[in-house]
């Protein structure tokens, strides 16, 4: 009976004799052991729905893998050669406009003429 001990019953027991007298105390001792065996009843189906609920947690989480986990697994499967850095692209464009440059210069300069 949780953290009572024997001297602390009889206290208890023998006070109820007192205030209850000899002909109710059998019933009211009857109707105790009935509510402590519906709250044993109630707390132990409490306790046996938690530890089903935190098994299925154990178990979901066991089963799926941690976004870290894939990263890493994810990071070690990659190609080095992917993850060197490209080239630098050819300055193509600059040559290109000051070759543009140059014929520019080479060529003689329009001349507009009226009457056309």
């Amino acid at each position: 009976m949780g953290n009572l001990g024997g001297g602390e019953i009889l206290v208890i027991l023998l006070v109820a004799l007192i205030f209850l007298g000899p002909e109710k105390l059998p019933e009211v001792a009857r109707q105790v052991g009935k509510v402590m065996t519906e709250v044993r009843r109630v707390t132990s189906g409490f306790q046996r729905e938690m530890q089903d609920a935190i098994r299925l947690i154990d178990n979901a989480a066991k089963e799926t893998p941690r976004p870290v986990d894939a990263i890493v697994t994810e990071a070690a499967t990659v190609d080095s050669a992917a993850v060197e850095p490209a080239e630098a692209p050819p300055h193509d464009g600059i040559d290109a406009a000051s070759s543009m440059i140059a014929t520019a210069s080479e060529t003689p300069p329009l001349t507009i003429t009226e009457g056309g």
